[in-house]
């Protein structure tokens, strides 16, 4: 995806907002079929960022396991870490998510 973000634009803190930021986002999704009901998915939730404002990549490494428990309910966890030290306030992140099929 190509696009814009504001990022920290308000007009009642800040009334000299800045430009928006454009942003190139990339999610290279490549699955992993482990067993008949366990998949591997890498770039699944976080995406790789070209930010032209400040002319850097944001680079994670992305990988979630998914579970089939019944035919409708799936189960998800995963983490990503940060390759390329672009963004301080990103190093680690972890999540989970629980998915009803019908």
């Amino acid at each position: 995806m190509y696009g814009f973000d504001r990022k920290n634009n308000s007009f009642g803190t800040k009334p000299p907002q800045p430009t928006l930021q454009r942003n190139l986002q990339i999610y290279p999704i490549i699955s992993f079929q482990l067993s008949p009901s366990t998949v591997l998915r890498m770039w699944d939730q976080n995406e790789i960022i070209y930010n032209s404002a400040g002319g850097g990549w944001f680079v994670p490494i992305d990988a979630m396991i998914s579970h089939q428990l019944t035919k409708s309910l799936v189960f998800s966890i995963g983490a990503s870490k940060q390759v390329v030290q672009t963004y301080k306030q990103y190093d680690w992140s972890t999540y989970a998510k629980v998915s009803l099929n019908y």
